[in-house]
């Protein structure tokens, strides 16, 4: 183990470390003292030069703090001049050395008050425990802090059912398109035609009527007040004004189902608008019964309540049929 040497000079512990402030104040008083020391010989070096005073710096703060006596001036005695002693014209260097000390001990005195000010009240206790090393700021790798970029969460868009019914539409759209490219003709596409210019139309509902409102359907009753939904539509099939053929779509649940393509319906529905335009105030509407394949429609602008089978359009004169006749067929 090894052996704690401890000396003492003049009554003073010096194995005990000191305080960095005092060490300072230490070091601060011994500088003083050393600047003193030089100004004096330069100012007597300068007075045995050229006999005047060195000029050294001037503390008003100290200086107003201390109030000056006035120096006692004692009687003086006539004397002739014959009996006044003769000296040297050079100047005397008491009064000299007494300013230089002046100066000097209030420049000790300003920078003791300005050491004591730095000192603090009280000091902080000395921990016994290890302090931390150091860390050199030059040579320590830099400290990059990562900011971490907000996930961006896209909401669950809820379309409508009419965005999810033109979806459909558009889904049986193209898959008439793709089969027209094979088989033209069946889809109601001409040679001249081309299938790159073809446009989906607005869908057209389809509507039905109810079992028990046709067994109690009277003669003259009107049609369009019985017809219900059959959640059911088609879309037109376009080239420039013309109805090549029609796409089918039916919702089952929540779901559209796109269906298939129907020639023979778009070529119908052309003949109806052609004959009962909507620019006339005609509004043709479409009609289906779930037991009996095939389309009909109906025209409630008519003075005669009337449904017909979409097949009459390709005779030579197509006309409507009664809607009682029609109706009594269903039950």
């Amino acid at each position: 183990m090894p052996l704690k040497f401890q000396f003492q000079f003049a009554g003073a512990d010096f194995s005990r470390p000191s305080s960095p402030y005092r060490k300072w104040l230490r070091i601060g008083l011994v500088s003083l003292m050393s600047v003193l020391v030089v100004l004096v010989y330069l100012e007597y070096l300068h007075h045995l030069l050229h006999g005047q005073q060195l000029a050294l710096p001037h503390f008003p703060h100290l200086v107003h703090s201390t109030p000056a006596v006035p120096p006692a001036t004692a009687p003086t005695a006539t004397t002739p001049d014959s009996a006044k002693p003769t000296a040297p014209d050079a100047p005397s260097a008491l009064p000299s050395l007494k300013k230089i000390a002046d100066y000097s001990v209030l420049a000790a005195a300003s920078l003791v008050a300005n050491a004591v000010k730095m000192i603090p009240t009280a000091v902080p206790a000395v921990r016994s425990e290890p302090t931390a090393k150091p860390v050199n700021i030059a040579t320590a790798a830099p400290v990059v802090a990562r900011v971490q970029k907000p996930v961006m969460t896209h909401p669950f868009r809820v379309r409508t059912e009419q965005e999810r019914l033109y979806l459909a539409g558009q889904t049986a759209f193209a898959n008439v398109i793709e089969l027209a490219d094979k088989y033209p003709d069946a889809y109601g596409f001409q040679a001249e035609d081309f299938l790159s210019d073809a446009k989906l139309g607005a869908a057209i509902p389809v509507y039905t009527i109810a079992e028990s409102d046709r067994a109690n359907y009277q003669a003259g009753q009107p049609v369009k007040s019985l017809l219900k939904p059959a959640r059911q539509w088609v879309f037109p099939v376009m080239m420039g004004e013309r109805i090549c053929c029609m796409v089918e779509v039916r919702q089952a649940g929540h779901d559209f189902i796109p269906g298939t393509g129907n020639r023979s319906l778009g070529m119908a529905w052309g003949k109806i608008m052609e004959k009962w335009p909507v620019a006339a105030g005609y509004h043709p509407m479409l009609l289906v019964n779930p037991g009996i394949p095939g389309y009909y429609f109906t025209v409630p602008e008519l003075p005669n309540p009337n449904i017909t089978d979409t097949v009459q359009m390709f005779y030579f004169h197509p006309g409507t049929s009664p809607a009682e006749v029609i109706l009594a067929s269903w039950r």
